[in-house]
C-alpha cells in the first residue's frame, strides 16, 4: 500500500532510492534520488530545496520532468 497525496499515490520500489509514483494526469511513474544543481520548489509541501542537496526527480521526458518532491516526504527529517 502507497500514501496519497495530492497529484500522486506513492510506492516504494527499493529502501531509499526508487519510489513509484502515480500522478493522476501522468500515470505511474519512478523518481529517482538526485543532486539538485539549481534551486526547486517541492510539488508536496512547496518548501524550498537548495542547490547541492538532494531530492527526488521523475525518470521521464513527461510535462512533469522539472518537478522535485524533497527527501523529507519519502524518507522522513535527514539526520
Amino acid at each position: 500500500m502507497g500514501r496519497m497525496y495530492r497529484l500522486y499515490s506513492v510506492m516504494e520500489f527499493t529502501k531509499g532510492e526508487l519510489y513509484g509514483l502515480e500522478h493522476i494526469r501522468y500515470g505511474r511513474q519512478v523518481w529517482s534520488l538526485c543532486k539538485m544543481k539549481k534551486p526547486h520548489k517541492c510539488i508536496i509541501t512547496n518548501k524550498d530545496i537548495e542547490k547541492g542537496t538532494e531530492a527526488y526527480r521523475p525518470l521521464t521526458n513527461a510535462g512533469n520532468r522539472y518537478e522535485r518532491i524533497s527527501r523529507e516526504i519519502f524518507e522522513g527529517e535527514p539526520k
